[in-house]
């Protein structure tokens, strides 16, 4: 439900701080950046199904297959979205060697952008196959493929001599880290100690609960997770959230921490300039999936270009409004669409109408 009331505070407060122009600017400058993008490929599938009813002679719902729908996600669509922004992406990630699904992959990418991939021995390219009912778009269950362990070997070495090259030509490198066994210790510690900008993600998911954690990183320079992903680095389920933000910025010398919310926003704590909070800005929301990883990406190109904290926490809203807005990664971040919910929040129109307009939050992708 739209808190009508967050969002018209939000607004008035960006009209008041900010010029339309001082924001297109802001956002134009993203485009001479680059970056280098690191992190799992994984392919995500969405099976649609009629449920039939409980099979005759076992306990268990039967369904009707009915389509399937192949989408590049993980780091195929976080590149995908940083390349509407940046004329300079590159990509450096692993393919399994068993069902590399290269073409698949290869056809996912927008063109102009530099792509790498290390073959994993003995393993697959990750899929993420999603049972889903097709009249409520609920999902009913999922089937990973994928392996448990980690690079390693001569497949490490030759990802870390690929990485190591990627850093040196970047200004920002965004490190989307599924837990999934791409990223070694030894990756790691070329990521800390070379990149110009350091952008972290560590993403809880099913198959990392428990050990997975932003701790894995002891320095970056920004930071994009969840509420949930900060709290259990943290050990802390309740309580207040700012002061896990400002220790764990301070023990990891961030200049800035972003904390994504859910259907409340976003909450950035900027060193010596405090916190900022920035309520959702979707209208329509059909998926979550992606949503976290189109934050990231605009939060990290705006804090890397020192755009002010409010504007970062605008932008990287305005990413996850469009993501939420569409089912997965079927179709990525536009500028153009973008530019509009800008103009929309930062023109003469009256609040209450900027809140309900289009533009905000909606795609027609």
């Amino acid at each position: 439900m739209i808190d009508v009331s967050q969002r018209a505070d939000f607004m008035k407060s960006i009209r008041s701080r900010h010029g339309l122009e001082e924001i297109l600017d802001g956002l134009d400058r993203l485009k001479n950046m680059r970056v280098c993008v690191v992190g799992e490929t994984i392919i995500d599938e969405y099976a649609y199904c009629n449920a039939m009813g409980k099979s005759g002679k076992e306990p268990m719902l039967v369904t009707r297959f009915v389509s399937c729908d192949q989408q590049g996600g993980g780091v195929l669509a976080i590149a995908n979205n940083l390349a509407e922004f940046s004329d300079h992406v590159e990509l450096v990630s692993s393919l399994g060697e068993v069902d590399s699904r290269r073409d698949f992959v290869d056809s996912c990418l927008k063109p102009g952008i530099k792509a790498t991939f290390v073959s994993q021995r003995n393993a697959p390219t990750i899929v993420k196959r999603r049972y889903i009912d097709s009249y409520s778009l609920a999902k009913m269950f999922g089937v990973y493929q994928m392996s448990e362990e980690e690079l390693q070997g001569e497949d490490e070495n030759e990802f870390v001599a690929v990485l190591k090259s990627a850093i040196s030509r970047c200004d920002l490198v965004v490190v989307a880290d599924y837990g999934h066994g791409l990223i070694t210790q030894k990756a790691r510690d070329l990521l800390i100690t070379m990149s110009p900008f350091l952008s972290v993600n560590t993403q809880l998911n099913a198959a990392n609960t428990g050990y997975h954690t932003l701790s894995k990183y002891p320095h970056a320079d920004f930071v994009c997770v969840h509420e949930g992903e900060l709290r259990l680095d943290a050990r802390e389920v309740h309580g207040d959230l700012r002061p896990l933000m400002v220790s764990k910025a301070r023990k990891m010398g961030l200049e800035a921490m972003m904390v994504t919310l859910g259907n409340r926003g976003t909450i950035l704590f900027k060193q010596k300039a405090g916190f900022f909070s920035c309520p959702s800005l979707a209208n329509k929301v059909l998926e979550r999936v992606g949503a976290g990883d189109a934050v990231l990406c605009l939060s990290s190109l705006a804090a890397a270009a020192r755009l002010p904290p409010d504007v970062i926490n605008l932008l990287g809203n305005l990413a996850g409004a469009q993501a939420v807005a569409v089912i997965g990664n079927r179709a990525s971040i536009k500028k153009s669409q973008m530019l509009e919910s800008i103009r929309l929040i930062m023109g003469r129109m009256p609040v209450d109408k900027a809140i309900r307009g289009r533009a905000l939050g909606q795609n027609g992708g």
